[in-house]
Order: structure tokens, then C-alpha cells, then sequence
């Protein structure tokens, strides 16, 4: 008897959080159309890889991005690869060692300066070194059902001057300062 009423229990206890899961986490059809050209939208909508660690003070990168156009695409891969070394931080591979994000949070006092730094033709192309801006083919350039595509294309950011002229500007903290 105590079997199953300790069954009956469990049952009830997993309807119960099956039905109350299911508002909070289901999204109308009608908002999910809507959103389906947020990822052109999206600030930093993106997949970074590392492939390598370029010459001294450099990360070599894959970096997909989504855009309407195969050239809108390829200016926001070099945005977020930029993006990915401040907010982000690199991922491990087998070329070399995760890396931290210089700044992921760097508060509202550096706001405005971030949104100049990312403008088109910004500050952030100062650290973008060398990249595949050719048109990507194959598995690179891929066309979206929604419209818009997705690209993937070889970045070279100058990581060791990015975090230089972070520390100048004092948005992060210089290396000495730790030791």
C-alpha cells in the first residue's frame, strides 16, 4: 500500500511540473515569426572558433555571423570577433588554451564608448589584422530559408593591442596590477 501510494505521489508531482513548465517555457507561433529576423538583428548573434595563436600578440579566428547580405554578414563576423575577445572570451581548441574575456561587464560608464567603437567602419577595425574578406564558398556561405546568411570567415584579431588600449583607456585593469 505505501508503494503506491509513494507512485501515485511521483505521478502526480511530475504531471504537475509537465503542465506548469509548459506556459512559461512555450512561445507563441506568432512571436516566433517575429523573431526569426532578430538574428540579423541581434547585436552580437554569432560562433566563434579558435584555430590558432597567430604571431606574438594575435588570436587567429573562425568566426560565423548572420546577415542580409553575404558582405553585411562578413562586417559583423569582424564585429564579433572583436566582440567575442572583450565580452565574450575565446573558447579552448586543440591550437591553444581558452582565453578569458578581457571586460565582460564593463558597466555603464563605457556604454557610449562601446556603441562608437562598434559603428560600422568603428574603432574595432583597428584590431582586426588580416581576415578572409573574399567572397566564403561551400560550407562558409550559407543561405538562410527566412532570407539572409550565414558566414564563416578566418579573423585575425590584434588581441595583446586590444588589451593595451583597454588598460590606457582604464576600462580594464593593467597586468601589473595584479601581481
Amino acid at each position: 500500500m505505501i508503494r503506491f501510494q509513494s507512485f501515485a505521489l511521483g505521478c502526480l508531482a511530475a504531471a504537475f511540473m509537465l503542465l506548469a513548465g509548459t506556459d512559461a517555457s512555450a512561445q507563441k507561433r506568432k512571436t516566433r515569426l517575429e523573431n526569426v529576423d532578430g538574428r540579423f538583428d541581434a547585436e552580437y548573434n554569432y560562433e566563434v572558433e579558435t584555430v590558432g595563436v597567430g604571431t606574438e600578440g594575435t588570436k587567429a579566428l573562425k568566426v560565423w555571423a548572420y546577415g542580409k547580405s553575404v558582405n553585411a554578414a562578413i562586417q559583423m563576423a569582424k564585429k564579433c570577433a572583436v566582440a567575442a575577445c572583450i565580452y565574450r572570451g575565446l573558447p579552448a581548441s586543440t591550437y591553444a588554451l581558452a582565453t578569458p574575456a578581457l571586460c565582460p561587464h564593463p558597466g555603464d560608464e563605457w556604454e557610449d564608448y562601446f556603441e562608437d567603437f562598434f559603428e560600422d567602419d568603428g574603432q574595432y577595425l583597428n584590431y582586426v589584422n588580416l581576415t578572409s574578406d573574399g567572397e566564403p564558398s561551400g560550407q562558409d556561405r550559407l543561405k538562410l530559408k527566412g532570407g539572409g546568411y550565414k558566414v564563416g570567415i578566418y579573423v585575425q584579431v590584434l588581441y595583446d593591442r586590444l588589451r593595451k588600449d583597454m588598460e590606457a583607456k582604464g576600462i580594464i585593469k593593467k597586468m601589473d596590477d595584479w601581481f
